[in-house]
């Protein structure tokens, strides 16, 4: 039999062959297929990056789901390049299908697949109307909200009420002691006696509570303080004014404090000030003076004098208000002013008592020494009387006015 000759019992054996290499290339390639269909190795991927502080739990070909639904993995877990930035840099592989769905807000989170600590990255959906995150990208990170922390979080608080709850058994000790027990019922049934008297006794507090026209009278009180403080406040108000007017105006207080001329002034007042006290001082070392005798001296003899003038005053008023005497008469009798201004009126009308006034008003000082001791002549010196005899003659008196028919 040749070599090539094949019996039917060769080609049963070529044909099984042929089925179960045909059977293993269908069954790889259905696997392949789901293999690939799971892990998007027949899609288009998407690289984004993000950054953690720590990813304790996180490897190469971590899931990356996005609101829970898985659309790519972790290719690399590495250190930034940066050395000031601590974060570890995530490289995250998406499927391009799904690349579109990463806005500027989305935010990448780590979080637990289980209990035995395996992480995945979950990106929140981003809104509509934000820009997507452009391939290559970084993709803005928050590190709560996975398992660890939880749990970090959740051991925190038990220590925290731990520590409380020993505090409260302290509290709690303290009051145990049985001398506080008794202080305690003392200070409530002093304070039970308080309350009794405040309801049933007649003090401040009873009448406060109890009696209304109490209220009202602290009604009208709080009202006039609440219309003294409004006074005050407006008060202060203009005071304000005033100081604004003062600093901003041209006025004399903006002169003595802002201006040149209070130095000036400052400095006449402390001479004027000076001038006084020196004043005082010679007033202080005058005992004959009338400040001396008013400041140091007897004051009842002058408050006396003072006050026997001011009775001779009151009663000289009196007097003249009664009308007695000639300024009384001339005060209160109308026909004594009318007589006078009559008499007056007479006199200016009289050319001889006109000119006899004249004469006795000029002539006053002769008239004076009339029936006064005459002392004796002094005998007049040789020089005097040759004066005496080269003096003008004196001019003759003036005849008298002729009286009026």
């Amino acid at each position: 039999m040749s070599l090539f000759t094949s019996t039917s019992k060769e080609k049963r054996l070529a044909v099984r062959a042929g089925l179960f290499v045909a059977v293993g290339l269908a069954v790889a390639g259905v696997v392949v297929f789901f293999i690939g269909r799971e892990s998007n190795l027949f899609q288009r991927q998407v690289i984004f990056h993000t950054y953690f502080p720590s990813v304790d739990g996180l490897s190469d070909q971590s899931p990356v789901w996005i609101g829970g639904l898985k659309v790519g993995r972790v290719n690399s877990v590495s250190f930034s390049q940066d050395l000031k930035d601590s974060r570890l840099q995530v490289e995250l592989q998406v499927a391009s299908t799904y690349a579109s769905r990463i806005r500027a807000d989305s935010v990448a989170r780590l979080t637990s697949m289980g209990v035995l600590g395996d992480k995945a990255v979950d990106i929140s959906l981003g809104s509509a109307d934000k820009p997507a995150v452009e391939p290559g990208g970084v993709i803005q990170s928050s590190s709560g909200g996975d398992l660890s922390s939880l749990m970090s979080s959740a051991s925190r608080v038990m220590e925290n009420s731990v520590e409380i709850s020993e505090s409260l058994k302290d509290a709690v000790k303290a009051y145990s002691n049985p001398d506080l027990s008794r202080d305690l019922a003392r200070s409530i049934a002093s304070l039970r006696k308080i309350i009794e008297e405040v309801e049933k006794g007649n003090g401040a507090l009873h009448a406060l509570i109890y009696d209304p026209r109490t209220g009202q009278e602290v009604n009208t009180l709080l009202a006039n303080a609440s219309g003294a403080a409004k006074r005050m406040d407006g008060a202060l108000g203009h005071v304000e004014a005033i100081l604004s007017e003062v600093r901003r105006g041209d006025g004399t207080a903006h002169a003595l404090i802002y201006g040149q001329d209070g130095a000036v002034a400052m400095r006449e007042l402390g001479a004027a000030a000076g001038q006084l006290a020196g004043l005082l001082e010679d007033a202080k070392k005058s005992p004959n003076g009338a400040v001396h005798q008013l400041v140091y001296g007897d004051a009842k003899g002058m408050f006396a004098d003072l006050g026997s003038a001011a009775a001779d005053i009151k009663t000289i008023t009196a007097t003249v208000a009664r009308g007695d005497g000639t300024l009384g008469a001339l005060v209160n009798d109308p026909t004594v002013y009318d007589d006078l201004r009559e008499v007056l009126g007479n006199v200016k009308r009289n050319r001889i008592l006109r000119a006899l006034v004249r004469f006795s008003v000029s002539n006053r000082e002769s008239l004076d020494q009339v029936g006064a001791p005459q002392t004796a002549p002094t005998p007049l010196t040789p020089a005097a009387a040759d004066a005496g005899d080269t003096a003008a003659p004196s001019e003759p008196a003036a005849p008298a006015p002729a009286s009026t028919p």
